[in-house]
Order: structure tokens, then C-alpha cells, then sequence
């Protein structure tokens, strides 16, 4: 711990990214322009250093403040596994919405879906998404076909004016689909259901995640045991926090003595979309690999999502299908981010619905030094732990959800 502000918070963040091909280039881009506007806006200096090769799994860079409680220098690894990714990218946009047409049925049938609507809503809209849009580019075609073919075959005035309203209304759907891709992002939210949907069959069908996984595991044992930081972070976003939640889950199998309250570690799992294998009514393999945290019931697990996100599972606790869950855990927080972005901010992502999700790695508008908001660069550069900033603020109930 800090002596007299001399002797620096050390923190070790192992971070796991969504199903992002862009890799480490961007999420270190990202965070050195967002440590320079917490920066610039706060008036306490957060600089990123540069990034290093650490071996083929890990890229490394620091992250160090001069906060007014003290100096922190945190060592922070990208656990990379953006090579199986681009692996299993299919470029092919017309395929994965007709891949997602049959895949929203096997959602349905496997319990996820409906489920989602009652708990969640707003993401099974965007679930829904990639099949809409494989439909209205089939209507698209399929509608101005019949129209011209109509034209020539429906008979009298108006057999041509239901000719030209299949034109229009084919045309139209092309249209709207056009000018919305950018807000609800169909072709990315495709592929990671489909990726989802490969993942969960076995613990090994997607060639070389089960072994990274493992990797990532003996890389944090490894770290944390040679560093001995005041506090190691694993911090999952979005898809990531499907993989975050096994890695800690593994970790905590080999290292059961950091499930305790005195743990440095913790586990961080910010935009949630586990759920969409956690929902699933048949026990799968990820249900076992969830069941471990019922033996550790003092670990610490911050599950951060905000309801306006439409790409997270907002509010939903993933270990609901356990019966002897753990009281609190995870401990479920609101991100708040009408309460730390501006309303222009807030106003952009109501637009692109899907530039919400990226907040959780933003820097606040308003700087939240003195309070327990949800402030990223706090979070990876603070003088605090995450379990003691957080330690006071209750866990929140379910948002969509109706008792």
C-alpha cells in the first residue's frame, strides 16, 4: 500500500476484449485518448505508455497518475485472442443474416429469446437485428420482382397501383435497412450471435479457445504470484465477459485462497453478454464453469451495465440458474451514464444505439474522483480498489424484469 504518497498504487489490469477483430491496436488507441481527456478535464495527470510485446499471448503498457491520494502505476496486459476472431469473421455480410435468420430460431427454441424479451428487451432488438434485416433484403428484391412482373399481368388501375405499391414498399425496405446499418451495426451483432452459438456446442468446437483460455489462466496465476500487486483486474467487455468469467472461474480453481475477501483479485465484467449462453434452459458446459463461484461467495465480481445499452444484458444476473447463489454476487451496479456524460454525449448514443456500449471504456465527462459513479479511468488508474470503492453502494435490482 501507499507510504506517505511516495510508493505508487500498483494495480495489474488483465483485460479481455469483445469480439473485435481491431485487437490491441485499437483498445490501446482508446485508452490513451481517454486518459488524456480524464486528464486534461480533472486537472490530475493519467498518461498511457507505449505498448509491448509480452510474449505471443500478452501486449503490454502501463497506465500511471498522479492523483491527488497518491501516485498509481498500473501494469496493463491485453490478453489477446483476436486471432481466433478473425478466424471465425466471415466477410460475408449476405451470409451471416442468413445464417442469423435460422439462428434467431435456435435462440427460440433454446430458451434464450424469449426469456431476453422479458428480462432485457432492448438487446433482444438487437438480436432480432440481423434476421430483420436478412428479411427486408429478401422483401427488398422479392417486392419490386412481383411489382414489375405486375406491372405487365395485374389487371386494370388497381392492379398497377398495388404493382407500383410492392415497387415502393420493396424499395423502401432497402432504404430504411440502408440508412439504419449504422445505428444497430446487423452484420457485427450477427456474428458474434453466431460465434455465440459455436462456442456453446463444446468446450473445444471453436479450434484453440479452450487452450487460450488456459493460457490466460497461467499468465494471471503467474503475474499476480511474481508481482504481488495491491489489486489484479480481469476485466471482460462485451463478449468478453463470457471469457472473463471462465478465465476468473479457473483462476479461483487453481488459486482458491483469492476468493476471500483479502484477495487483491476481482473480476470486472462491464456490458455483459454472457447471458446469451448463460439464458439457455439445458445446462451446458459454461453453466459448469459458472457453478465454481457458488465456493466463493466473499470473491469479488462488479458486474457493470446500463439499461439504454441495447447490446448488453442489462441488470440480469448470469448466475440466477444456480440454486444456492451466492448473496450479492455478482454485485450488480448501474454505469449511471446519464449521471457522468453530457447530454450531447448521452444524445449520439441514443441515436447509434450501439455507441453506448463502448462508453464503458470512456472517460467520464465529469470526472468522479470523490464518489462511487462509474469512472473508467478510475478504475484502471485509481488509487483505490474497485472492491473498496464500490464496497458501500448496494447492488442493483433488475430493470426490465417484472416480479
Amino acid at each position: 500500500m501507499q507510504d506517505n504518497n511516495t510508493k505508487p498504487f500498483r494495480r495489474q489490469v488483465f483485460f479481455i476484449s469483445g469480439f473485435d477483430p481491431r485487437g490491441v491496436l485499437f483498445l490501446h488507441k482508446n485508452i490513451q485518448t481517454e486518459t488524456d481527456k480524464w486528464s486534461a478535464i480533472s486537472g490530475h495527470s493519467v498518461k498511457t505508455g507505449a505498448r509491448k510485446n509480452h510474449g505471443k499471448l500478452v501486449r503490454r503498457w502501463t497506465v500511471s497518475g498522479e492523483l491527488p491520494a497518491g501516485p498509481t502505476e498500473t501494469e496493463f496486459d491485453f490478453l489477446q485472442w483476436d486471432d481466433i476472431i478473425r478466424q471465425n469473421w466471415d466477410k460475408r455480410d449476405w451470409m451471416i443474416y442468413l445464417q442469423s435468420f435460422f439462428g434467431l430460431f435456435r435462440l427460440m427454441f433454446a430458451g434464450v429469446y424469449f426469456r431476453t424479451i422479458r428480462e432485457s428487451w432492448p438487446i433482444a432488438v438487437v438480436m432480432t437485428a440481423p434476421a430483420v434485416t436478412a428479411l427486408l433484403h429478401g422483401l427488398g428484391v422479392l417486392l419490386p420482382l412481383i411489382g414489375l412482373l405486375g406491372l405487365y399481368f395485374f389487371p386494370g388501375p388497381i392492379g398497377k397501383v398495388i404493382a407500383l405499391a410492392l415497387i415502393g414498399l420493396g424499395a423502401y425496405g432497402l432504404y430504411w435497412i440502408r440508412r439504419n446499418m449504422d445505428r444497430y451495426k446487423p452484420d457485427w451483432n450477427g456474428r458474434i450471435g453466431l460465434f455465440s452459438e459455436k462456442m456453446i456446442r463444446s468446450r473445444d468446437h471453436v479450434s484453440g479457445l479452450d487452450e487460450r483460455l488456459n493460457q490466460m489462466v497461467d499468465h494471471i496465476i503467474e503475474t499476480v504470484d511474481s508481482g504481488k500487486p495491491d489489486e489484479a483486474l480481469i476485466i471482460g467487455h462485451s463478449f468478453g465477459t463470457t471469457l472473463a468469467t471462465i478465465v476468473a472461474s479457473r483462476v479461483l480453481e487453481r488459486r482458491p485462497e483469492w476468493g476471500g475477501k483479502d484477495s487483491p483479485l476481482a473480476l470486472i465484467t462491464l456490458g455483459q453478454t454472457q447471458s446469451m449462453i448463460g439464458y439457455r434452459s439445458k445446462r451446458t458446459w459454461y453453466h459448469d464453469e459458472l457453478a465454481r463461484y457458488v465456493r466463493f461467495p466473499d470473491f469479488c465480481w462488479l458486474d457493470f451495465s446500463s439499461p439504454p445499452d441495447g447490446a448488453c444484458f442489462a441488470m440480469v444476473n448470469v448466475l440466477d440458474f444456480l440454486p444456492d447463489r451466492p448473496e450479492g454476487m455478482p454485485k450488480q451496479l448501474n454505469a449511471q451514464f446519464h449521471r457522468i456524460f453530457s447530454e450531447e454525449h448521452m444524445n449520439a448514443a441514443r441515436f447509434y444505439r450501439m455507441l453506448m456500449h463502448f462508453y464503458y471504456l470512456q472517460a467520464p465527462d465529469y470526472p468522479q474522483l470523490d464518489t462511487d459513479l462509474y469512472d473508467f479511468v478510475l478504475l484502471i488508474a485509481g488509487t483505490q480498489k474497485a472492491r473498496d470503492r464500490y464496497d458501500a453502494r448496494p447492488s442493483s435490482k433488475p430493470f426490465f424484469k417484472k416480479d
